[in-house]
């Protein structure tokens, strides 16, 4: 799951992405993918840097100038909480190792979450001066965050879908750059495996 995150860390340096994050939980099983799409100034500012911004997964060159990196990852629970931990404890301090949790709880249930707040509190210690990020979120403006929990939804504090399947959260970067109080500071879904 760290390897599907790592994009999200991009944030504070270009307003450039969409980002769609998607868990699915059947029975023991755990799928987690991502499309993360970046516009053409934030794909040549990551490409200048040599790193590859697609190794886990299938990258794309669009046609106007951006990318597309599309990844998927499957595992059982277990192996993604597991993962998760590892990530933890190797942290080199990037937000997503620290916020996205997946724990089973004593009825069996599935615990998600994702803590926004804290994605929130490394964009404002960002060391940018609030002229700078007035400017920044014009650039952010239609942007967004799309995180997805598949299964049978027990409760979430996101949208839950009319047929109990799916739980969602849209998050607009530009709101999330600016700390709106309208970004919650998490997103919690529980699951029935």
């Amino acid at each position: 799951m760290r390897k599907l995150l790592f994009l999200l860390c991009l944030l504070p340096l270009t307003a450039c992405i969409d980002a769609d994050l998607k868990l699915k939980i059947e029975g023991d099983t755990a799928t987690v993918s991502s499309v993360i799409v970046m516009g053409p100034d934030g794909y040549q500012m990551m490409a200048a840097s040599g790193e590859d911004l697609c190794k886990d997964g299938v990258g794309t060159q669009l046609g106007d100038g951006g990318y597309r990196c599309e990844v998927e990852q499957s595992g059982t629970i277990d192996e993604m909480i597991a993962e998760l931990e590892t990530a933890k404890d190797n942290s080199d301090g990037m937000a997503p190792d620290n916020s996205a949790q997946i724990e089973r709880l004593p009825d069996g249930n599935v615990r998600v979450s994702m803590d926004l707040a804290e994605m929130k509190t490394q964009i404002a210690e960002g060391g940018m001066d609030p002229a700078m990020i007035a400017m920044m979120q014009q650039a952010f403006v239609g942007r967004r965050i799309l995180m997805e929990i598949e299964g049978n939804i027990v409760e979430t504090n996101g949208e839950k879908a009319m047929n109990g399947r799916k739980a969602s959260i849209t998050i607009p970067l530009d709101k999330l750059l600016m700390q709106d109080p309208s970004v919650p500071d998490s997103f919690v879904t529980i699951v029935m495996p």
